[in-house]
């Protein structure tokens, strides 16, 4: 609990923290998604059981870099056990399940276009007349979290992704398979799929993001430190600069549209992305994360179309953010219908989109978030830290004692080379005086 209101005092504006804890709407029950029911207590379980009417399950590991065994405890397990607490609870109305537009990622080998179009709906992986969830969720707990034939036979980025896409099967089935008295609990599941998360446009406040949640930045941390020469990429597209995309949208404006969403009690599956109003281009992130380098040179990038995207001969960044080569549409649907029913007050308060790209296109608003990340990276490693602001820019008006060090020996060295070269460009001579 300590942990929460610490954290929320340094992300938030000193008035929204304030605000929100004396009005006391948050009540924080000490728990881990990965033990047992949660980790909370018998009196707190049956308190959320009683209490609660919404439950929207955000909370899991978002490290790409996990193994099947690993990131199935963090995402599929838990998952399933809120949501048998949820069917539990007298009073339900809605359960949110928060996965990701890039659940169905693979989709970008099964045909031969450039763009992929990706519905708000179920892609099953295995062709079969009925629903065969329950069997391959069988045979990954056979193989203790490892490997299904699903997951070997198509071509996911990472095993985050097959995790979320069997997740979301699994909870519509054990949603659509309880009965009750009532309406049937699958009216109430809506799965949200956010596509990538990036810095606020309005709320708390312009370019918020919690450090390391952001991949973007992540992405654009990485370019600009990185010492490569060159970096080799994947993808099948005759121009990938321009063709390849990435669909980042702001994080205040996937919470609009789940609010919104639960106000018009939808259920389903629902995309939260940027769609075409905030798709950016492969060659504008390199632009922006070049223009923000302070290494003499900038890496050749190169890009490969006979290549898997888990080829080892690919740069680490392109193996640790698979879809640089991309182009995914993901259908907006239902947030333009959800935008239909909205009131003007709404729309102005609770917009579901950006206006236009440079609504948190700044890549010089990002500097504090990404040198923060850069910063943490460092000390990880033991980097000395006076290289920072040799290689990343700081923000507009900041200063820093390392770099008025740096900048004072510099102008002394430009003066004293100023000073060697005027005396060295006279010409020599010799005077004797004779008395």
């Amino acid at each position: 609990m300590r942990r929460f209101w610490e954290l929320a005092r340094a992300r938030l504006p000193f008035r929204k923290w304030e605000g929100i804890k004396q009005v006391g709407a948050v009540r924080i029950l000490d728990g881990d998604i990965e033990k047992p029911r949660l980790g909370l207590s018998e009196e707190d379980i049956l308190e959320v059981q009683t209490t609660t009417t919404i439950y929207i399950h955000c909370a899991c590991s978002v490290n790409l870099q996990r193994s099947l065994s690993s990131i199935s405890k963090s995402v599929i397990e838990p998952s399933l056990v809120i949501a048998d607490l949820a069917l539990a609870s007298p009073n339900l109305d809605s359960f949110v399940y928060v996965s990701t537009a890039y659940a169905n990622a693979h989709l970008h080998y099964t045909h031969h276009d450039i763009d992929t179009k990706v519905l708000e709906q179920v892609y099953p992986l295995r062709p079969s007349s009925g629903d065969s969830t329950d069997l391959e969720y069988s045979d990954l707990c056979t193989t203790h979290y490892t490997s299904t034939p699903e997951f070997q036979f198509h071509n996911f980025p990472f095993p985050y992704a097959y995790a979320k896409h069997l997740c979301e099967r699994l909870l519509l089935h054990r949603f659509a398979s309880h009965t009750t008295g009532h309406e049937a609990p699958i009216a109430r599941l809506l799965i949200l799929r956010p596509s990538i998360l990036g810095p606020a446009i309005r709320e708390p406040y312009p370019y918020y993001e919690v450090p390391g949640s952001v991949p973007a930045t992540s992405v654009l941390a990485a370019l600009i430190t990185s010492p490569s020469l060159r970096m080799h990429f994947s993808s099948r597209f005759p121009d990938p600069m321009t063709q390849s995309t990435l669909d980042e949208v702001p994080v205040d404006i996937v919470v609009n549209q789940l609010m919104m969403h639960l106000s018009h009690q939808s259920a389903g599956i629902v995309h939260a992305v940027a769609g075409a109003r905030g798709r950016r281009s492969i060659e504008s992130v390199w632009a922006n994360a070049m223009s923000e380098r302070n290494l003499p040179w900038c890496p050749r990038l190169i890009w490969h179309k006979d290549v898997d995207w888990h080829d080892q001969r690919l740069h680490p960044l392109c193996r640790a953010f698979k879809i640089m080569g991309t182009n995914f549409i993901f259908d907006n649907t239902k947030n333009e219908q959800v935008w239909d029913w909205m009131t003007p007050w709404q729309r102005d308060n609770y917009p579901l989109w950006m206006d236009n790209l440079e609504q948190n296109g700044d890549v010089k608003s990002r500097r504090v978030a990404y040198r923060e990340q850069i910063s943490r990276y460092f000390k990880k490693r033991n980097v000395p830290m006076l290289l920072l602001d040799l290689l990343v820019k700081r923000p507009v008006g900041a200063v820093s004692w390392q770099m008025d060090v740096l900048q004072h020996i510099w102008s002394v060295v430009v003066a004293v080379k100023s000073h060697t070269e005027s005396f060295l460009s006279k010409p020599a001579s010799c005077e004797i005086e004779v008395k």
